[in-house]
């Protein structure tokens, strides 16, 4: 056994190696390399994908490039984020810049003289100019781009006519979401309600997924809108499960309490993570008030607010399992760098990427490490198929603590900002076990009095838990409640101050609060990460020796009068 075990590390390095070229030995510190050796390092021979990314981006915003080296840069690129455009969008300025970004920043008329790609990517963003276009050229456009941009071709069709209010209920998913999001509040309203509700329905039988994303920010938008009155007279089935729960939150605040629990049993009969399943039996019982449905969430094998609340409410011990520790972790070096961006890449998408379990198995031995803790985590939910919640505790003692209320709240956000994975990489390129977006780096380091912090830098545990607790602790100063500090760490705190300045969330007195709230948050990525750092926070808490109680600390939450 032993053995095999060490043929099986052996072969495990050496096929890790062979496919990220990368050498299981310390990362180098970015700081001394610049230019050409800083693209020789850590772009060039790369494999792609995010972390490459990420290091393309700090190349085009760290140097000075030609335009040969901004496009052998480019073309590397596996997609691009909002990072990578604000810095293309200033090279720009000084040299030229790849062909699709000259294209989509072209003036309609001009790319109508390029190749058909030009111009599509020309006219996409800018629908909306087509309404006002003299239509013989705009007519001349859709002509150009029928045969290999169809639905954009007739979009602009669409766009180009006076009876676009009734030729739009012709067009399908793809043309009509294209379309109605070009279309101003009065324009939208010359649309027949009454004829648009069969459309409605149907359209959403296409499995078009912006038209889907246009349902739910109508039906999150606090004000009568047209397509939110179009939503209430109809019964739509066949939608994604969070579509559905929108749906039916829209019909609880402005509609029908039955349709919103058909909705709310639509997505309880779906195929949805557990997680969106106990969400929707929480608000069946919030409507009804029946504990049965409570029964229901805990049989939950998850760990949420709403398993947790049910077990709460009902005084009884939940169902879901939960681990701390890890048993037969070995305290030498794991056979690979643990700190290098490029390995965590290649393991989670070649070893880690299968759901077999036999396979997966096998590799137990690879992470079975003290260093390694959080990535043995990660594989043994994959193996266990997410029935077991895994809330462990590494790199506590890195950190001396000011309270145990900290240390929960920071741990907390860690597992859901990264499984506690030291070199995990967002495609936003938020970087590191505690997720500090690029543009925090240089400021928290000063603010922490380390001026030497570089971007590698965020990949070591204990840098990356005292700048995410620095972050925490300038947050915590202006949000008192873990709730709202878990938005602002996700959304942003200009985000957060907006939103609650507008008085219109959290409020007392209001029907079914907090929980409404909660769901009205307009991002999706933030509404979710707020539910989940909270349960984290409270699991950690009582793991650590606290008592929370999660109905109390929702109801602090509540901090505006009714209006």
């Amino acid at each position: 056994m032993c053995m095999r075990y060490v043929v099986l590390v052996v072969l495990f390095i050496v096929q890790l190696c062979a496919d990220s070229i990368i050498k299981p030995v310390a990362s180098q510190n970015v700081a001394p390399l610049k230019g050409q050796a800083f693209f020789d390092f850590y772009i060039k021979d790369k494999p792609k994908g995010i972390v490459r990314d990420f290091y393309i981006w700090q190349y085009l915003n760290e140097n000075q490039l030609n335009s040969q080296q901004i496009h052998t840069a480019y073309a590397l690129l596996n997609a691009k984020n909002p990072y990578l455009n604000k810095v293309l969008d200033r090279l720009g300025s000084k040299e030229p810049m790849p062909r699709d970004i000259e294209c989509s920043k072209m003036d309609i008329k001009r790319a109508f003289k390029e190749d058909e790609k030009c111009l599509s990517l020309a006219s996409v963003g800018k629908l909306k100019l087509f309404k006002t276009m003299p239509k013989k050229e705009s007519i001349a456009i859709a002509d150009k781009l029928a045969n290999a941009y169809p639905h954009l071709s007739s979009a602009i069709r669409i766009l180009s006519s006076s009876q676009f209010y009734q030729e739009i209920l012709q067009a399908n998913a793809v043309v009509f979401t294209m379309v109605y999001d070009a279309l101003s509040l009065k324009e939208k309203q010359r649309i027949s309600q009454q004829s648009a509700i069969p459309v409605i329905e149907k359209l959403s039988q296409q499995n078009h997924q912006p038209f889907f994303n246009m349902l739910n920010t109508a039906a999150l938008n606090a004000y009568s809108t047209p397509l939110k009155k179009i939503l209430l007279h109809s019964d739509i089935i066949q939608a994604p499960h969070n579509t559905l729960f929108l749906l039916g939150l829209n019909e609880l605040q402005f509609g029908s309490k039955q349709k919103a629990l058909r909705y709310m049993q639509r997505v309880q009969n779906s195929k949805a993570q557990r997680f969106f399943i106990d969400r929707a039996l929480l608000w069946q019982y919030l409507i009804t008030q029946n504990q049965q449905f409570l029964q229901e969430i805990l049989a939950s094998n998850h760990v949420n607010i709403f398993s947790l609340f049910a077990a709460e409410k009902l005084a009884q011990q939940p169902n879901f399992k939960i681990v701390h520790s890890l048993p037969s972790i070995s305290t030498q070096k794991p056979p690979f760098d643990a700190t290098d961006p490029y390995v965590w890449q290649n393991i989670s998408s070649t070893q880690l990427s299968t759901t077999d379990v036999a396979k997966l198995t096998e590799i137990i031995p690879y992470f079975s490490y003290q260093e390694t803790m959080p990535q043995l985590a990660f594989l043994m939910q994959k193996i266990n198929k997410f029935t077991i919640n895994y809330f462990i505790v590494p790199f506590e003692n890195l950190v001396s603590w000011d309270s145990r209320e900290q240390k929960s709240f920071v741990l907390a956000i860690a597992r859901q900002e990264s499984h506690f994975i030291p070199t995990l990489i967002s495609r936003s390129f938020a970087l590191g076990m505690m997720q500090i977006m690029p543009a925090y780096v240089k400021p928290f380091a000063e603010e922490m009095g380390r001026n030497d912090i570089e971007y590698n830098d965020l990949f070591q545990p204990k840098i990356a838990l005292e700048m995410g607790r620095h972050y925490i602790r300038k947050l915590q100063k202006e949000y008192k409640h873990p709730l709202f500090v878990a938005y602002a760490y996700n959304g942003g705190p200009t985000f957060l101050r907006k939103l609650l300045a507008k008085e219109e969330l959290f409020l007392k007195n209001r029907q079914y609060e907090p929980w409404l709230s909660l769901e009205l948050i307009p991002y999706e990525e933030t509404r979710f990460y707020g539910m989940r750092v909270l349960a984290n926070y409270i699991i950690y808490e009582k793991y650590f020796g606290g008592d929370v109680n999660l109905e109390k600390l929702l109801q602090q939450t509540l901090i505006y009068p009714k209006k």
